[in-house]
């Protein structure tokens, strides 16, 4: 066995002070956000709860809109539920624009002209690149269950019509063909369609911009509707498939046979089994709880470097991405393939700010991401500790009146955790950008 020199001792001596300044930095970085975050809380609380309640508000009216028009046509039900995430992401958007002022990384990137779109040729403004924000969104989304329950409720709600007429159970019929808007192919033919409606109204926003005159709102805000409504139906047929993989996977031969050897090996281990199994349990727990430890924090913060810095994400350069055109006809390279790579290049155009976001995220590096993940646990710890709180002060209710009132007390109690979510990720994406916004500011000069 080896001696340590006076080399070694010196280097182990040179790391302590090292790992030591790097926590003390994230401890720092971990204070400071959260300051930052309750001032601007303090500060914008009664708008940001306005807000938050608007957006919880649209989002059960659109639930229940399309209940209503689902009885004329099940395609139009599905495209008033879009609007339900639409609701919610608006009002993410707004609350954050509301705070962008009081910070100065967040003012300093929403100062930067922001490069011109490569459909509409206008200056891309958060609308143009709604894609970007709508993934990391619909991810969080998803995984507070927000996408599954309003399909549940909009199913819930049909089946109450169908079963539940003028007070007799069972009064009415059964339409399952409600519940869908399409399936299969045509599921797949209707994405397709909004994506292609969307590259239009970009390409007719880009006429408008040629002749001089303004952008018009109902078309801006059509474009955003389109995105909403064709990314919210590939969601939900890629986490109905993800569902259905699972279920198959676990009705595998495959998976008893693990589970019975490893009954056996903790059979085997006779009084060791138990603590064993105890901690195989926690290690596997701590592996299902990723989603809601690393990907949803991850997915906020993802959400607002695109918000706040997406003016400092340069477009993708038009290229040809459909090779060999030069071989097709003219007349079919015009009016298919042309077409076609426009499309294309429209679609990573508005995907591009998320890749910048992405990166901006990289850069900053694990610190803010990490300091990011702790505070949102005691966010959703107090969206729970509030519900809590509504129930020892109603009291016990009635089952009847305690359902009715429920989702109310849901959207207040969610909005309430919202503003505090909203606050804390402006103040983190401000230490993301500083470095971002710094070289853009050298670029300038």
């Amino acid at each position: 066995m080896s001696e340590p020199t006076a080399e070694s001792a010196s280097e182990t001596t040179a790391e302590r002070p090292g790992l030591l300044a790097r926590s003390r930095d994230l401890v720092g970085d971990s204070v400071s956000v959260v300051v930052a975050g309750a001032r601007l809380w303090a500060g914008h609380w009664p708008l940001l709860l306005t807000v938050a309640l608007l957006g919880g508000a649209g989002r059960m009216g659109a639930i229940w809109g399309a209940i209503e028009v689902s009885e004329v046509s099940p395609t139009l039900g599905f495209a008033v539920l879009a609007l339900a995430p639409l609701s919610s992401v608006a009002a993410i958007v707004v609350m954050l624009h509301l705070l962008r002022d009081a910070l100065p990384s967040l003012a300093a990137a929403g100062a930067v002209r922001a490069p011109d779109d490569v459909t509409s040729r206008r200056e891309r403004h958060v609308v143009d690149v709604l894609a970007s924000v709508l993934v990391p969104f619909l991810a969080v989304y998803a995984s507070y269950g927000l996408l599954a329950e309003d399909r549940f409720r909009y199913q819930n709600g049909i089946l109450g019509r169908e079963f539940y007429t003028d007070g007799v159970l069972g009064g009415g019929t059964f339409d399952g063909e409600r519940f869908f808007a399409a399936t299969g192919v045509a599921e797949v033919v209707l994405v397709a369609v909004a994506v292609v409606l969307r590259w239009g109204l970009a390409r007719l926003d880009g006429r408008l911009a040629s002749r001089g005159r303004p952008r018009p709102r109902p078309l801006a805000f059509g474009g955003a509707y389109v995105e909403v409504f064709w990314m919210t139906a590939l969601a939900g047929v890629l986490v109905h498939y993800k569902d259905r993989a699972w279920a198959w996977a676990e009705s595998r031969r495959a998976v008893d046979v693990v589970v019975d050897a490893w009954l056996r090996v903790l059979d085997v281990l006779g009084p060791l089994g138990r603590p064993v199994d105890t901690v195989v349990d926690g290690l596997l727990g701590v592996v299902a709880a990723v989603d809601g430890l690393v990907v949803v924090p991850v997915a906020w913060l993802a959400v607002g470097a695109v918000v706040y810095g997406h003016r400092l994400a340069a477009p993708p350069r038009r290229v040809r991405t459909l090779p060999g055109a030069a071989r097709v006809p003219v007349v079919v390279r015009r009016w298919g393939l042309d077409v076609a790579d426009q499309v294309v290049g429209d679609l990573r155009s508005r995907f591009s700010a998320l890749a910048s976001g992405l990166r901006q995220l990289a850069v900053a590096g694990l610190g803010p991401m990490l300091v990011f993940a702790l505070v949102f646990l005691v966010v959703g710890g107090l969206e729970d500790a509030l519900a809590v709180g509504v129930r020892q002060v109603v009291g016990p209710q009635d089952l009847w009146t305690w359902l009715s009132f429920a989702p109310h007390v849901e959207t207040v109690t969610r909005a309430v955790g919202l503003t505090v979510t909203a606050a804390l990720l402006a103040a983190a994406v401000d230490r993301v950008l500083a470095p971002s916004v710094g070289q853009s500011s050298a670029n300038d000069a």
